[in-house]
């Protein structure tokens, strides 16, 4: 027996019959277990004889969860590689071969392949997806589903069935430290989508590539059921390994006589933002808060960006000419010349709201243990109109261990200069164009709170032209990634020192 495919059947004008031939077609000696999730199970015409002429194994199932159904299939199924098949999905002819490939390996213990997307008008292409790194987060694609070695399930515990939406995470977390998942860099099966799926084109691309309608944002939309059992079983993760952190942070200290000549200096890394930039500033300069400076790290712009700089008539604006190669050199330049107590984060095509600076200095001003305020945030259109779909970003998913998890902690980012110089500021060598804003809250947070400040004080803008969106797909994933893997060393290594100066 080669590979054991399980089909849940959930509605009867399901085309069950046709995932059974595309699987007797495979080579080899293939199983085929059919469990009948259906409420009423009327005769399917044809399907009867379909079960019989392929030998089908048949059972009328209710399970409450997937984990339940997954541990069923494990439990019940002949060959040593098991996989749950969704309706729709119709395996390739070298599906057996490929993967009984993979799992020569002992070690391998689940696997996961590209795959073909047919639309509902016909068209097909192919979708690749990125070789598995350790990544921890739920998002990171493994596609529509894994084959899984029978015997590493049932050694480690088979899926939890307390868990109702993120079983397969759980698990995955539960032995990817140990046993190997692997990709399979090939279009192994195919993917028939019924009707159309709407992705936005510029909001897929923004955060970190992600599934759903909303893209990269899509996780921030989860279900407060969905995100309480997935931060559930992500912590439990960080308990396992020891990096789970619940020591009290530390007051950001200054000396009595510390004086500043302005109190926060607006940093701004810019490249060819021409259109956009004098806008920008003006949301800083027409704000209620006037003890600042603003200063535009210019990378080597084109398009006259430095010119419309030049021409603001503000002596509280200044121009960089930083000729740099990425947004974290620019950032530091940024740093290093700024003057204030603060250092507020400004992205050269987004806005600030009028009270933004006067909110965010009295709240560090009376949050001593606060490295790191963060507001939440409107999404605004080209023309700056919001974008009412999303509604406010607030990140409420946010703690010092989640963070880990989630792709980023929201906007408006506002400092202690201090802090930041603490940690060697931006990390140039290994995020210079992507994730270092996110590896430095991560390294803040070990350390000092990191706040949530209940107010919309920030506008972010999307477009096509975004930097986001230019950023390549595999930087973005793997670059968040590399961020949360130094992440846990550290937390690791903290908690075995404070453990022993207890």
């Amino acid at each position: 027996m080669n590979l054991s495919f399980v089909l849940p059947f959930y509605e009867t004008d399901q085309d069950v019959k046709a995932q059974v031939e595309a699987i007797h077609r495979l080579p080899g000696e293939n199983e085929i277990l059919i469990f009948d999730e259906r409420l009423q199970r009327p005769e399917s015409q044809g399907l009867q004889a379909v079960l019989e002429r392929h030998g089908v194994r048949y059972f009328p199932r209710a399970h409450r969860n997937r984990a339940a159904l997954f541990n069923d299939g494990v439990q019940n199924a002949s060959a040593p590689l098991v996989c749950v098949l969704p309706p729709d999905i119709y395996p390739e002819a070298d599906f057996v071969t490929e993967f009984e490939n993979v799992f020569a390996d002992s070690q391998v213990a689940m696997a996961y392949s590209d795959y073909m997307v047919q639309s509902a008008d016909g068209a097909t292409r192919e979708e690749k997806l990125w070789p598995f790194q350790n990544n921890i987060d739920e998002r990171f694609s493994l596609g529509y589903f894994r084959v899984y070695r029978k015997s590493a399930v049932l050694d480690n515990g088979k899926f939890n069935e307390d868990l109702n939406y993120a079983e397969e995470y759980d698990f995955r977390l539960r032995i990817q430290d140990r046993l190997a998942v692997r990709h399979v860099a090939k279009p192994l099966y195919r993917c028939v989508m019924k009707k159309a799926q709407p992705v936005d084109p510029v909001l897929s691309k923004l955060h970190s590539p992600g599934a759903g309608s909303k893209g990269g944002f899509s996780y921030l939309f989860y279900t407060p059921e969905m995100e309480r059992e997935i931060e559930f079983v992500f912590k439990d993760y960080l308990k396992r390994i020891g990096a789970f952190l619940t020591h009290d942070n530390v007051v950001v200290e200054y000396p009595p006589d510390a004086r500043f000549e302005v109190m926060v200096s607006i940093v701004i890394p810019i490249l060819n933002r021409r259109r956009f930039i004098r806008r920008t500033i003006d949301t800083v300069l027409n704000g209620t808060f006037s003890d600042f400076e603003i200063l535009v790290v210019d990378n080597g712009s084109t398009d006259g960006t430095q010119d419309e700089v030049r021409s603001i008539p503000d002596p509280r604006v200044r121009l960089i000419e930083n000729d740099g190669t990425c947004i974290a050199e620019a950032l530091n330049r940024g740093i290093r010349e700024a003057r204030g107590k603060y250092i507020a984060q400004l992205d050269s095509d987004d806005e600030y709201m009028p009270d933004t600076l006067e909110t965010m200095v009295a709240y560090m001003e009376t949050h001593p243990k606060c490295g790191l305020a963060i507001s939440y945030y409107d999404l605004i259109d080209e023309a700056g109109n919001p974008i009412e779909e999303l509604g406010v970003i607030k990140h409420l998913e946010y703690d010092r261990n989640n963070i880990l998890r989630v792709d980023g902690a929201g906007a408006l980012r506002f400092f202690h200069k201090k802090v930041l110089e603490e940690f060697g500021l931006y990390n140039v060598e290994n995020y210079g164009n992507f994730g270092e804003d996110y590896d430095m809250v991560l390294k803040i947070s070990e350390k000092y709170d990191v706040d949530r400040v209940h107010k919309v004080l920030y506008r972010y803008r999307r477009h096509g032209d975004n930097t986001d969106v230019q950023r390549p797909a595999a930087m973005k994933v793997y670059n968040k990634n590399n961020a949360r893997q130094d992440a846990l060393k550290r937390r690791i290594a903290l908690n075995r020192r404070l453990q022993a100066e207890r």
